[in-house]
């Protein structure tokens, strides 16, 4: 008999509703309660997505006894402390990226996660997502070729902004390299794996601020990457990687759509696509189930390694970008 895991929602907002859209849909799953600092705010998003229990602090929410995983989406410069917390309390934690502020911090939340015996996993989608999946099956069945060549970009414009928002305030984690930059960084990662060099350029709002950064990456064996992130670039999501055989191109235009493009001379370009029935946010939720019901502390699909990556190599770009959010 399949078990059902009761899952709480530590800070309701908009990447909240999405994935809780998407938990719904999952039988082995309930959405039990959401906690948030306002409690008028947890009503209210209780009643939207009927919701039996809202709590008005966080050391409610993570004190309820029959709360098995929490979902972290409030702003990055809070996931460190609210992680640990959830951890002290026994909970399951399933993070929003970027994981924190700093290599730092991410140490300290998966030291802890491991001292409690806890499940920790950051809630990045894209290694989930079948596309991801076929393009790695393909360059490693050596179809293609060796990677030369990796472009990734995420960009939108939704100008004018809120200076004091989420997106560009300093308090909060605001910047482009941390909100959306780090698709783009966890393809390079994943795909061509750690870069021997790293450069990195911002565009500074006067608050110092990136809204826009771009990085030159190079790899072992002659490999190079370019990466670009900006709020004020209506570019789309996308990765084309570039091979000594073709050309694979990701693209999507939200976690529910999502294609793969297979470009080989001489052949047409085949396209492989990916609705809401088989790729999302909810992957993410699926994946924590199936490590608890295997009694594992993390994902070998988003590992806590994988995340330590991820933040080093954000360290690195922020520091070679100019962006300091600590000072």
């Amino acid at each position: 008999m399949t078990r059902t895991y009761n899952w709480g929602i530590l800070a309701p907002g908009n990447i909240a509703s999405k994935f809780v859209a998407e938990l719904q849909g999952i039988q082995s799953a309930k959405v039990l309660a959401v906690g948030s600092r306002d409690l008028i705010r947890a009503k209210e998003f209780a009643a939207t997505w009927q919701i039996e229990r809202c709590y008005g602090s966080y050391e409610e929410l993570v004190a309820d006894p029959d709360i098995d995983i929490v979902y972290i989406a409030s702003p990055h410069a809070f996931h460190a402390t609210h992680t640990k917390l959830c951890l002290k309390h026994k909970k399951a934690v399933l993070c929003e990226k970027a994981f924190a502020l700093n290599l730092s911090d991410v140490s300290e939340m998966i030291e802890t996660a491991r001292q409690e015996r806890v499940f920790l996993m950051e809630a990045f989608m894209t290694p989930h997502q079948p596309s991801y999946r076929e393009a790695r099956k393909i360059l490693d069945s050596g179809l293609m070729g060796e990677i030369k060549h990796l472009n990734g970009w995420f960009g939108f414009n939704k100008s004018p902004y809120d200076s004091n928002g989420r997106l560009f305030n300093p308090a909060l984690g605001g910047g482009a390299m941390l909100d959306i930059g780090l698709y783009p960084l966890f393809d390079a990662l994943w795909f061509l794996g750690q870069p021997l060099k790293v450069e990195a350029f911002s565009d500074l709002t006067p608050q110092k601020i990136d809204q826009s950064v771009s990085v030159s990456m190079q790899f072992d064996g002659g490999k190079t990457a370019a990466l670009f992130a900006s709020f004020l670039a209506a570019v789309g999501v996308g990765t084309d990687i570039f091979c000594e055989k073709g050309a694979l191109r990701l693209r999507r235009s939200s976690a529910l759509n999502q294609s793969l493009e297979i470009l080989l001379p001489g052949e047409d370009i085949r396209t492989l696509q990916w609705n809401e029935t088989s790729c999302g946010l909810k992957l993410e939720a699926m994946e924590v189930m199936n490590c608890l019901n295997e009694n594992r502390l993390e994902s070998t699909i988003m590992s806590h390694q994988n995340s330590i990556q991820l933040s080093e190599n954000l360290d690195l770009v922020l520091k070679k970008a100019g962006i300091n959010y600590f000072l």
